[in-house]
């Protein structure tokens, strides 16, 4: 008996044992599982940390190469705007009216493209390899210019300026408004309610940026009261000079579908006389010339379907090989526009530096023959002017890399405005002529 009862007690003794290992067992189980939780979860959050701080650096390390990407288009605009004020204006007595940024789409791709743009280049321009010649293409990405002018819009500052700058500007925009085509405009309220006609839309122009705060030309028209304190958004005339365009969608009446016909024949920046060698926007043309007729009763005046029909054909003209080198060039072309394609059918046909080529030529014997108007010199010097263009709108467009689906995988773009008549106020640069940025902006 005795020996029985020992047995049960080691066999209980050991059970106990047992019993207590396994419990133990269970515990290092269940912190192992917890600690591989954990380390999982600290794991995938060091991960994820490391792949945005790398996603990271390489988004830093590709917006400082299509920043710099972005500088060197704008330096290569600069130099390009440099050539043409310094040598092709200086000339133009021999050379014309030719505008060296216009032709920047067949050269852009040796300095802004690959090395593949390059070594097409050179194969077209006579079969050099791009590797013989330092400088041109980028290793990492490209980059794309495009320079116009502001010399053929509205300068809006001019409201701002002298009488007779002011009065021009009005008489302008009244002429710009003139079409039956945009009736619908002044027949129907704009987005916030505002019943206009077209003399009080020009009004909320001219009150909005002038420096006085009475109403109408004189100031005698009482307050300039066009219920800007009653919107949602209360604001005041600014009654001084504009820093952009953007400052125009302020004004009363000029809602999306105003500024969708009209906005982009505005600029802040020039002189207060468009550059007829610049403009070509059909509106604008028409207006110079309906302000510049010789007699206001002209049929083709009085017609707003003859007056746009002619002012399209003036638009067309620097396709078709035309420059208008000055003021009596272009009231030649205006007065007699079939006459001016019949001489130009009957000239040599010439390259795209020297006048017409073929395209252009089959494009003028195509061209529907239309009807023109005498102008008055001293009305046509009122409200344009010839010329070198004064101010310049570089925009460069910088990429780096490609999606899958083709599409930049990075992209920057630079606007900048370079006026060739303001000084360069930079102390440290060396260059002392006139000509410099007034206008600079990166997204």
């Amino acid at each position: 008996m005795r020996r029985k009862t020992h047995t049960r007690r080691l066999v209980g003794a050991n059970a106990r044992v047992i019993g207590s290992a396994h419990r133990q067992a269970g515990m290092a189980l269940i912190m192992v599982v917890a600690f591989l939780a954990v380390l999982q979860a600290l794991v995938a959050e060091y991960s994820t940390n490391t792949t945005v701080n790398s996603v990271s650096a390489a988004n830093a390390r590709e917006a400082m190469r299509a920043q710099f990407l972005n500088r060197s288009g704008a330096n290569l605009a600069q130099l390009i705007i440099r050539v043409q004020t310094d040598v092709l204006d200086k000339n133009r007595q021999f050379l014309g009216d030719i505008q060296l940024a216009d032709y920047t789409g067949l050269f852009m791709g040796a300095f802004g493209g690959s090395k593949e743009e390059v070594n097409d280049l050179g194969a077209m321009l006579g079969g050099f390899d791009g590797d013989a010649i330092e400088g041109l293409g980028v290793a990492v990405g490209a980059f794309d210019v495009q320079i116009t002018t502001e010399d053929g819009k509205l300068n809006m500052n001019c409201a701002n300026g002298s009488t007779a700058s002011k009065k021009n500007l009005r008489t302008q925009l009244e002429a710009m408004l003139f079409f039956d085509a945009y009736n619908p405009i002044f027949e129907e309220p704009d987005a916030d309610g505002w019943n206009r006609t077209r003399d009080e839309q020009v009004g909320a122009f001219m009150d909005y940026i002038d420096k006085d705060t009475g109403r109408g030309e004189d100031a005698r028209g009482g307050a300039e009261d066009y219920g800007y304190q009653t919107l949602d958004d209360k604001y005041r005339a600014k009654n001084n000079y504009i820093d952009t365009t953007s400052e125009l969608k302020l004004v009363r009446g000029v809602d999306d579908r105003f500024w969708t016909l009209f906005g982009g024949e505005f600029t802040v920046y020039g002189d207060c006389k468009v550059n007829i060698g610049a403009v070509t926007d059909p509106k604008l043309i028409a207006s110079v010339i309906f302000l510049s007729a010789k007699s206001p009763d002209d049929p083709v005046v009085q017609d707003p379907r003859l007056l746009w029909a002619l002012a399209k054909r003036v638009a067309e003209a620097r396709s078709f090989g035309v420059y208008f080198d000055d003021l009596q060039a272009f009231a030649d072309y205006v007065k007699s526009p079939d006459g001016a394609l019949q001489e130009l059918l009957g000239g040599a046909d010439q390259g795209a530096f020297g006048g017409p080529n073929q395209e252009a030529q089959s494009a003028a014997a195509n061209a529907e023959p239309v009807q023109g108007v005498e102008l008055d010199q001293q009305k046509l010097g009122q409200v344009a002017k010839s010329g070198p263009r004064r101010v310049y709108r570089v925009e460069v467009t910088s990429t780096i890399g490609v999606t899958p689906k083709g599409e930049p995988r990075f992209s920057r773009k630079l606007v900048g405005i370079w006026d060739t008549e303001v000084q360069n106020q930079n102390m440290r640069s060396t260059d002392y002529r006139k000509g410099a940025w007034v206008f600079w902006r990166e997204e």
